[in-house]
C-alpha cells in the first residue's frame, strides 16, 4: 500500500492540512472504514511523515493499566518495567520501519510515510513495479529485527552466561528472567531482544498489511503475476485474520483481535482497489493495468532512435498528453482505494468517466 506524490495544500484532498509540520487532526478528516485514518502526525525525519496509530496509544495505556491493576491469577509485571518496554517498543517499530524505507529507496523506489502500530507499523512506500525490488522493501523492516536480536541476544548470553530463556527468550513470557532481574541496564537490553523478536513473529504472519502477507505475495509473483499473486495473498490475510481473532478471543487477549480486524479491514481495502482498477481500466488479469497503478510507462526499445519528423513530434505530443492523462487517472484510482467514490470532485468524476468508457471501446 502506498500514499505518494500527494497535494497538501489542493482544496479537494482529503489530507489537506496533514503530513506537514503544523498540521493538525482535524486536517486528517478520519473515516471509520479506513482504519489509516486513524493516527496521529508527529513529525518528519529525511523527508517522510512519522504517525501515531491510535492502536499504539491504546496498546500503551492497556498495558500499563494491566500492570498498574493486575488481573487474578495472571502474572503481574512491575509498573516500571512495563514502562520501559512501551518506550522500547516505540524505539523498536521506528527502527523497523526506516528499515522498510532505506530498502525501498535501496531499489530504486521511493518512501514517504510511516505509520507505527505496536506490531510492527506500516511504511507506505513505492518500490519499483518487479518483485525483486518489492521483496526487497518488505524484507528491510524484518531484517532490522533479526540484527537487533543477534547484537542484543549475543551480549546478554556473554554477560549472563544464560542462552536458553535469556539470550533467546520465552515469547510467551514478558517478564524478565531471574538472571537479569538484578540490573536495569540487563533488564533493559533483555526487553529489547525480547520485543524485538515478538515484532519480527507477529509480523511474519501471512497477514496483510504484515509483512508475511506481502513476502507471499512477493514470492508468487514471478510465476502467477501481479494479479493473481495479490488476490491469493489477501485471501491467504483473510485466513489468517480469522484465525488470529479467534485464537485472540479464546485466550481473551484483545489486542490480538485488534490487529486481526486491522487486518482482515486492509485486506477488504486492498481487494476494493484491486477490484475497481480493473473494472475500470477495462483489463482482467493484465500487469499492465497494475502498472499504471504504480505509474510506470516502460519503454522496451533498446536502439538509437532515428530524427523525429513532424509527425513523429506530433506523435510524441499526443502521447505525453495521454501520459498525463493515465498518471491523473492513476492518482484517481488511488484515491477512491482509500478515500471512496464521495472523495472525488466533479472534474476527477467526469475525467475518469472519459477514460473507462475510452478503454472499454477499445475492447
Amino acid at each position: 500500500m502506498s500514499w505518494q506524490d500527494r497535494d497538501y495544500s489542493s482544496e479537494d484532498n482529503p489530507m489537506r492540512g496533514y503530513g506537514r509540520p503544523g498540521g493538525d487532526w482535524q486536517g486528517i478528516r478520519p473515516s471509520f472504514d479506513n482504519p489509516f485514518t486513524w493516527s496521529l502526525f508527529l513529525g518528519r525525519v529525511f523527508g517522510i511523515d512519522v504517525r501515531l496509530h491510535v492502536f499504539f496509544l491504546l496498546h500503551v495505556v492497556i498495558a500499563m493499566l494491566r500492570a498498574a491493576f493486575p488481573a487474578e491469577g495472571s502474572v503481574a509485571v512491575n509498573l516500571e518495567i512495563m514502562a520501559t518496554a512501551m518506550a522500547i517498543l516505540f524505539g523498536i517499530v521506528v527502527l523497523h520501519e526506516f528499515g522498510h524505507c532505506i530498502a525501498c529507496r535501496y531499489s530504486g523506489g521511493s518512501a514517504n510515510e510511516i505509520l507505527m502500530w505496536p506490531l510492527g507499523g506500516l511504511a507506505f512506500t513505492r518500490p519499483p513495479h518487479t518483485w525483486v525490488a518489492h521483496m526487497i522493501t518488505v524484507v528491510g523492516g524484518p531484517l532490522v529485527n533479526v540484527v537487533i536480536c543477534i547484537v542484543a541476544g549475543v551480549t546478554l548470553g556473554l554477560l549472563t552466561g544464560a542462552w536458553l530463556g535469556v539470550a533467546l527468550p520465552n515469547p510467551l513470557v514478558l517478564s524478565p528472567p531471574l538472571e537479569v532481574a538484578h540490573s536495569r541496564i540487563l533488564i533493559a537490553l533483555y526487553l529489547v531482544n525480547y520485543l524485538s523478536l515478538i515484532l519480527l513473529l507477529f509480523n511474519l504472519l501471512p497477514i496483510f498489511p504484515l509483512d508475511g502477507g506481502r513476502i507471499v505475495q512477493s514470492a508468487l509473483w514471478p510465476r502467477l503475476g501481479y494479479v493473481r499473486s495479490m488476490r491469493i495473498a489477501i485471501r491467504t490475510g483473510f485466513v489468517g485474520a480469522v484465525v488470529l481473532g479467534v485464537f485472540g478471543a479464546v485466550i481473551a487477549n484483545y489486542l490480538l483481535v485488534g490487529i486481526a480486524i486491522f487486518g482482515g479491514i486492509t485486506c477488504w481495502l486492498t481487494h476494493k482497489q484491486l477490484a475497481f482498477t480493473e473494472e475500470a481500466m477495462g483489463h482482467e488479469n493484465d500487469e499492465y493495468a497494475l502498472s499504471l497503478a504504480y505509474g510506470e510507462n516502460e519503454s522496451e526499445s533498446v536502439t538509437e532512435p532515428a530524427k523525429p519528423t513532424r509527425e513523429d513530434r506530433r506523435a510524441e505530443k499526443i502521447a505525453k498528453l495521454e501520459q498525463e492523462e493515465a498518471d491523473e487517472v492513476d492518482r484517481i484510482l488511488k484515491k477512491i482505494g482509500e478515500w471512496g467514490m464521495d472523495s472525488l470532485t466533479r472534474k476527477e468524476k467526469q475525467l475518469l468517466t472519459r477514460a473507462t468508457e475510452r478503454k472499454r471501446q477499445q475492447k
